[in-house]
């Protein structure tokens, strides 16, 4: 697979993950947009949900764009795992959480949306295919 497929297929996954269910509580699930949009937080923080699709929004139109990317692939590569690791590690840890109690929580009432995100942007940020000749 060369390095066009595979950024578009990990791009439409990253999109399409912030819509299925990051958490899950009781049964119900919350997405990564209801995150930004549908909660009634003020915080600055929830928009940081928004470094999952974006990045991966400007990688689809980069790599349909003859692999012209805006931002840069690289950048753009690292940013959803950047901001998955403050969110569910750094964030909590800012608030006063204990660094204990937030690694004990690290998998707990994951949604699926989640994991594949998480997946996806591992995969993104370390492995780097060969682009066709």
């Amino acid at each position: 697979m060369d390095r066009k497929t595979f950024t578009i297929i990990l791009a439409v996954v990253l999109i399409g993950c912030f819509f299925l269910p990051y958490y899950k509580f009781l049964g119900a699930g919350i997405s990564g947009y209801d995150f930004v949009f549908k909660t009634g937080g003020d915080s600055w923080e929830m928009y940081i949900w928004l470094l999952v699709p974006v990045p991966g929004l400007l990688l689809l139109l980069g790599a349909l764009n003859k692999e012209n990317y805006i931002l840069g692939r690289g950048l753009l590569l690292w940013l959803p795992l950047l901001a998955l690791i403050y969110m569910l590690i750094v964030g909590p840890m800012i608030h006063g959480t204990a660094i204990g109690d937030t690694l004990k929580a690290i998998g707990k009432d994951y949604g699926i949306g989640l994991w594949i995100t998480i997946a996806a942007s591992l995969v993104l940020a370390f492995y780097n295919p060969k682009a066709k000749a």
